[in-house]
């Protein structure tokens, strides 16, 4: 078995098709299709659905799938550890972050890691907090920055805490609370049309925010990033409710931040990784790098 079958064939599963894994490959598409056919020859099964649209895997492709992401990093690993002997000069790792921490942490971050490690290239992979634990225990995704919250199982997933930051109400300038002086309490914001993020995070009815109130707020938005619920905010479309880092690098001019008066209106920030899984040198030195570094402006040690 190659191991470019393999690559091959992970980057179609990633990229759902042929036709971006080719371009992302640098290889014709026939060739990427040769590199799958020798793969499932060699294994005696068929690994993808070609007939649909997006490339969906087999029942055997599915097996394979998680022996193929350990594989692969293993080799890398392998590869690492000797680039650890001649001090790291090679290697690659996968960060995954939610939207909030790409805009205002990662950035920072990536930088001051290129600099200490110009050799060793990051791949990031932003999504929702309540999708990066599936990308990483795929294998997909090696560290990641989440939300404590909701909660993982702490028997597959490993962490270190980062920070502490608050949630805050965003009002039109022109909405009634701003005529109250701040913090607003909980109760009065829950009162009105609120714009929050994702089901996985504040628009989950579970969130310790709602069990601390006794009720689920009235909801009007719910969207995915922070810059949406701005400017939904700037139209009188109702209030926002968003985490303290989201409004660090968003557009908020003319608009009335406030703090909320609630002992849980706040989350904690931590890097997670899978429990058991052996870091390559990449990992590690950038796992170290997040460990030791600098938290994001305004963001406060995690409790």
């Amino acid at each position: 078995m190659e191991l470019y079958w393999v690559t091959t064939f992970l980057t179609i599963v990633d990229n759902r098709g042929f036709g971006r894994a080719a371009e992302l490959l640098h290889c014709s598409q026939p060739t990427v299709s040769n590199h799958v056919a020798s793969l499932e020859r060699e294994l005696g099964a068929s690994l993808l659905h070609r007939n649909r649209r997006p490339v969906e895997l087999t029942q055997a492709g599915a097996a394979f799938l998680p022996h193929a992401r350990a594989l692969v990093r293993e080799v890398e690993a392998a590869k690492g550890s000797v680039a650890e002997v001649l001090g790291l000069r090679r290697g690659a790792v996968t960060l995954g972050s939610y939207p909030s921490a790409t805009a205002a942490y990662v950035p920072d971050l990536l930088e001051r890691f290129r600099a200490r490690y110009p050799g060793v290239s990051v791949r990031l992979v932003e999504s929702r907090a309540d999708d990066l634990a599936r990308v990483t225990l795929d294998g997909e995704v090696e560290l990641m920055l989440r939300p404590t919250t909701p909660p993982l199982s702490a028997s597959t997933f490993s962490s270190q805490p980062l920070w502490r930051e608050r949630y805050k109400v965003v009002l039109h300038p022109a909405h009634p609370l701003t005529e109250r002086p701040g913090p607003i309490s909980l109760a009065a914001v829950a009162d009105h049309g609120l714009i929050m993020t994702g089901h996985g995070e504040l628009a989950n009815p579970e969130h310790p925010l709602w069990h601390h109130l006794g009720r689920y707020p009235e909801l009007a938005y719910e969207v995915t990033q922070p810059q949406s619920l701005i400017e939904l905010v700037r139209r009188g479309l109702g209030v926002g409710v968003t985490n303290e880092l989201s409004l660090n690098v968003a557009a908020t001019e003319g608009l009335v931040i406030q703090d909320i008066d609630a002992p849980m209106a706040f989350r904690d920030v931590a890097v997670w990784w899978v429990t058991g899984r052996t870091h390559s040198p990449a990992a590690h030195a950038l796992l170290t790098f997040i460990r030791d570094g600098p938290r994001p402006p305004g963001a406060q040690p995690p409790g």
